[in-house]
């Protein structure tokens, strides 16, 4: 094995001063990414002062030290602890009685972000000793780690506060570690800091030792990636849970955003999910404290910190009076979803990052769970159709999609790249489909059993299978898979994709009906069996189908029946001639269903005859399907437009939603095109009867609100000379008096939009002045997504 030459640091015993040489170091076993499992942490002592002040170069800094206390469960001579970014004064080991442990020699080995310490003589197998180190790093703007943020207040001052994101692999960036969620261990956190700041960690601070440090109590046993640090001026409001004792919850915020009371939403609805959530899993919240703060510079819409949730200032604040219907919803939902991870990812933990949807999956379920409970006018459980099963059966039915589970996760970059729809949405999909065919009696159980044998440890989907699997059998043996749970439910988490489902009449047999299964593809050239599966892309389905067994014209009544699917088999039932069968009814299945011209016909028929005989979420999930499996050829086009033609009579938030998003591919596609006259004509044709009978005024219930925008943006798209007027009219009011903002905040998006897609620099400039000015987030939203919606493109060179 050839050598190589990096830096090491050198020390003889755990007093002496450290120097700096270069020597040649032979890889060892550190050039494995991953950690040995022969240290158990059980402990930490971190002591940081961010320092909110530049040096002489400009650069912010902050100071550090640290202890983790560990057990030896093999016999080794080397410590490698995650390192990253950070600049070490001083490095030693002492024994459980703190007698000092000769070091051979130290380094960096910055390839795989480790610290890495050489012993003289090799640890002893069962004993405790504890790693010290002295360290600096840089306190920068790079939302990783232990950062700063920037943000302008009331008086036009620049701010700075320190903040942290650890996950999923920057607690190293912030100090030395073993940065993975299996090593989990109790945290205690001094945090230094200067008046008028304050600090924050995920526990209740203990005392002040001094005028500047806050001593926090230590952590219950958790993963580093939830450490959670703050050092600001901050106001916050709080309440408190009903529980006994009960859990304080505080959100904080800028300053002016608590004094004009924009996080009294987040402080209502917290105590009540968190009372709902106990109940619903049956397993306390464990903590005595639940803080959530709105920080202006963060890269993830929320992060779960166990007691110290942290979100971007659209996610947990909401102004009624210029913020829309759906930034109420959006700030709902993040709440419930990071809420959620206190139970899922925080309490119990995936042991490694390739079963990401253990925490992202359910947190992705659960938040519309949580967000029905505290706003059930918000028909969340409809809403998760839109944006969480057509996002994930999108992304899924490429063939650069991944299984649930993960495979050759090792390296950082690995781990960041699985923060996406398939651990999010098709997770969530999954577990919503187990929740619809197991029963919620025993979906809850399973969970409830779950969680309390696994709190404060490591889990994997072996033991939630079989936790729900003994659920089932417990409370409805017949709702158990054919084969065994564990068995079915692999063939979902372990290959890409999912099924089309095709039911059709059988030619030999005109009175039955034949259903197959085969694995679907958006690009209908793909080999369906690459890349290679051990599982051979076979799939146990679970249907849920509806049968109209009436005329047309009177429904008298609907039959849902249940099964099973395996592709290469097949299923039969009697073929509904004259009327019609839809499958996955309700969409709970992850799959798309297809179906013989006849049967096509029919449910369009029905449509458009009477709708709403056909639940909003199966009116919704055919438009998609229609148009999806038209892109491949699996549909005429004729009949999947054909699909649509309902939208005159329909003006539900959710079939609309469902078009606007599928037909967006035909906009893609013909927008250049000689037929796309012909197109956006039967757009407007659709759209003007929603239009005229919303109207202008912003009344109704929160989706016909949310709808009313989303209407006016696509008749004003679709060329609709009295949308375009009005909304130019609204517009301009506001330019010729900028302190008086009189249009809606439901109507906002639209009307900046068009005004300034209709518009010229006049309106673009006013746009771009007040996105400069703008102190609200929603709003300032709002205006950058208008500044895009300009024509004239010589306007944003």
């Amino acid at each position: 094995t050839p050598s190589v030459v990096i830096e090491v640091t050198t020390v003889s015993t755990a007093i002496t001063t450290s120097t700096v040489s270069t020597t040649t170091i032979s890889p060892g076993p550190w050039s494995d990414v991953r950690l040995p499992t022969y240290l158990v942490p059980y402990h930490y002592v971190v002591d940081l002062q961010p320092n909110l002040e530049p040096d002489s170069t400009g650069k912010y800094w902050f100071n550090g030290t640290s202890e983790v206390q560990f057990q030896v469960a093999n016999s080794t001579r080397f410590i490698y602890i995650h390192s990253n970014k950070l600049e070490y004064d001083d490095v030693y080991l002492a024994d459980e009685s703190g007698a000092a442990i000769s070091i051979a020699q130290w380094w960096l080995y910055d390839m795989n972000q480790f610290l890495i310490v050489e012993l003289d003589a090799e640890l002893v197998q069962g004993q405790n000793y504890s790693l010290h180190t002295q360290f600096k790093g840089e306190l920068a703007d790079d939302l990783t780690g232990l950062y700063r943020s920037t943000y302008t207040d009331i008086n036009g001052k620049d701010v700075i506060i320190a903040i942290s994101q650890m996950q999923p692999t920057d607690a190293r960036k912030s100090f030395p570690c073993f940065d993975e969620p299996a090593f989990k261990a109790t945290f205690k956190i001094f945090l230094w800091h200067k008046d008028p700041n304050y600090a924050l960690s995920n526990m209740p601070f203990e005392r002040y030792g001094g005028w500047k440090r806050t001593e926090f109590e230590p952590t219950l046993r958790m993963s580093t990636y939830l450490l959670a640090f703050v050092v600001s001026e901050f106001g916050y409001e709080q309440s408190f849970t009903s529980g006994t004792p009960p859990v304080q919850t505080r959100i904080y915020a800028r300053p002016e955003q608590v004094l004009n009371h924009n996080v009294e939403y987040a402080k209502n609805i917290t105590p009540v999910i968190l009372d709902y959530y106990e109940s619903y899993f049956g397993v306390d919240y464990p903590l005595p404290k639940s803080d959530q703060i709105a920080v202006p510079d963060f890269a993830l819409g929320g992060m779960e910190n166990w007691g110290l949730v942290m979100y971007r200032e659209t996610a947990l604040l909401f102004d009624a009076a210029i913020n829309s219907a759906y930034s109420k919803q959006r700030v709902a939902r993040v709440i419930a979803h990071e809420l959620s991870h206190q139970w899922f990812g925080d309490l119990i933990t995936p042991l490694w990052w390739d079963e990401l949807w253990l925490n992202e999956g359910f947190a992705t379920f659960i938040e519309y769970i949580g967000t029905d409970y505290v706003e059930p006018g918000f028909r969340m459980m409809d809403q998760f159709v839109l944006y969480d099963l057509h996002d994930a059966l999108t992304v899924d039915a490429l063939t650069t999609s991944r299984p649930i589970i993960a495979e050759n996760v090792t390296t950082p970059d690995d781990i960041n790249a699985l923060f996406d729809d398939i651990s999010y949405s098709k997770g969530g999909c999954f577990i919503r489909m187990i929740s619809e065919f197991a029963g919620e009696e025993a979906f809850k159980l399973g969970l409830k059993n779950y969680l309390e044998e696994f709190s404060y440890g490591l889990v994997d989907h072996n033991q939630l299978f079989s936790y729900w699997e003994e659920a089932i059998l417990a409370t409805n043996p017949k709702n158990n898979p054919p084969e065994n749970f564990k068995a079915d439910m692999d063939t979902w988490v372990n290959q890409m994709g999912y099924p089309v489902v095709t039911m059709k009449q059988n030619l030999d047999n005109p009175l039955m009906m034949e259903v197959l299964q085969e694995r679907f593809l958006l690009d209908p050239k793909a080999d369906p069996t690459l890349p290679e599966s051990p599982l051979k892309y076979l799939i146990y389905n679970q249907l849920y189908n509806s049968v109209n067994i009436s005329s047309f014209d009177i429904l008298y009544d609907i039959i849902i029946f249940y099964s099973y699917l395996l592709n290469n088999s097949d299923l039969s039932m009697v073929y509904p001639n004259g009327k019609y069968v839809i499958g996955n009814y309700e969409a709970f299945g992850y799959y798309r269903v297809n179906y013989d011209d006849a049967n096509w016909n029919a449910i369009i028929n029905q449509l458009s005859r009477n709708f709403s005989a056909i639940n909003v979420k199966s009116r919704s999930q055919i438009i998609d399907d229609a148009l999806t499996l038209a892109r491949t050829g699996l549909v005429k086009y004729e009949i999947a437009l054909k699909t649509t033609k309902f939208l005159r009579d329909d003006y539900d938030f959710l079939p609309w939603q469902s078009a606007l998003r599928v037909l967006s591919y035909l906009d893609d596609m013909l927008g250049r095109s000689e037929a796309y006259g012909v197109y956006s004509s039967y757009l407007l044709y659709l759209v003007e009867p929603a239009y005229y009978n919303l109207t202008w005024t912003d009344e109704g219930d929160h989706l016909q609100r949310q709808q009313r925008g989303s209407t006016i943006n696509t008749a004003c798209s679709y060329g609709s000379i009295d949308c375009i007027e009005h909304a130019q009219t609204l517009f301009h009011t506001w330019m010729a008096d900028p302190s008086n903002n009189t249009i809606s905040p439901n109507l906002r998006d639209a009307v900046y939009c068009q005004a300034v897609a209709n518009g010229g620099s006049d309106e673009w400039d006013f746009i771009w002045g007040r996105y400069q000015t703008e102190g609200d987030s929603h709003e300032k939203s709002a205006l950058q997504s208008a500044l895009a919606c300009t024509k004239q493109l010589w306007i944003i060179q």
